[in-house]
């Protein structure tokens, strides 16, 4: 069929906009009479229902960043410890989902010079991030201001996915009715069309856009068996803590008892992750203060089986 092939033809050449062959699908799924592909169009070119369901290749992971005071020290566009918080909360607040319409999608790539997409967070939002950290030992910790933010590649990704995906759609009805001329013919294997469409289209887990923030990356190295003391000192010496706070921390562990029923930390364990910060703030620790309040909040919560 001749639409089919226009439509394959337009997505194979990446310099052009994706939004000619989204219109032109709209008008083959209208012809068939085919609603599940009418309403998937339809939501990419007009934008998703933020009360609605986002495919996961519409979704990302961003780093939080803000400009706080600690002590006397002023610090801008530096990350925003998480550790503390719950785990839905943290992917939440790290959470970038695009609703927007792939002509929207496309603007920013256009528009944008900073290479980044970034949102701030209500100061509400800045004022919950400050009670958490005070909350766990840094009582002049103050936030400023705090937003997310992603690589524009990210919205690039997106586009490439929607493009990719149609295009699979595409070569295989292509592939499988390409004979048929006439569209009422057609109309005919709605049901195989809409099978088609649930294996390259609407699929679930594929095309998910990679995690950049510091969070998963750090969950997924850190393996220590609960009370294994020997796994536990490794893990810090591999990420270059020193010794005399290794063993300060293995001292920690073996007088000060954590809440298990919380699930939280003692004062002293607080205590000392709140003092490693300070050395990445310093620079004494060669670690992004970001990255430290993960890292040692998970090495910990590992050991203790949490």
């Amino acid at each position: 069929m001749k639409l089919i092939s226009d439509i394959v033809n337009e997505l194979v050449d990446t310099k052009t906009s994706i939004t000619s062959p989204l219109l032109k699908t709209k008008v083959l799924a209208s012809r068939l009479k085919n609603n599940d592909l009418l309403d998937w169009v339809n939501r990419e070119l007009n934008g998703y229902d933020e009360l609605g369901t986002l495919p996961n290749y519409r979704k990302a992971m961003g780093q939080i960043s803000g400009t706080y005071i600690n002590g006397n020290f002023k610090y801008t566009n530096q990350p925003i410890p998480t550790f503390g918080l719950a785990d839905d909360m943290i992917e939440a607040l790290h959470s970038m989902d695009f609703y927007q319409s792939v002509s929207t999608l496309e603007s920013y790539l256009g528009q944008n010079e900073s290479g980044k997409l970034e949102q701030i967070f209500p100061a509400e939002l800045a004022a919950y991030l400050e009670s958490n950290i005070r909350k766990n030992g840094n009582r002049f910790f103050h936030l400023v201001s705090a937003h997310k933010f992603i690589s524009i590649n990210s919205v690039t990704q997106v586009i490439s996915v929607i493009r990719s995906k149609l295009l699979d759609f595409m070569l295989k009805l292509d592939e499988e009715f390409g004979n048929i001329a006439e569209i009422e013919d057609l109309r005919h294997k709605n049901e195989s069309i809409t099978k088609y469409m649930s294996q390259t289209i609407i699929t679930t887990g594929d095309g998910n856009i990679l995690n950049t923030g510091d969070q998963a990356q750090i969950k997924a190295r850190i393996k220590i068996n609960k009370g294994d003391k020997e796994a536990l000192k490794k893990k810090l010496k591999e990420n270059s803590i020193e010794d005399n706070d290794i063993a300060e921390l293995i001292q920690i562990v073996d007088t000060e008892e954590p809440d298990t029923e919380k699930a939280t930390f003692g004062k002293k364990a607080n205590g000392w992750i709140q003092k490693m910060i300070g050395k990445s703030l310093d620079g004494t620790w060669q670690i992004s203060v970001g990255a430290a309040g993960s890292l040692l909040a998970e090495v910990i919560r590992a050991y203790y089986g949490f």
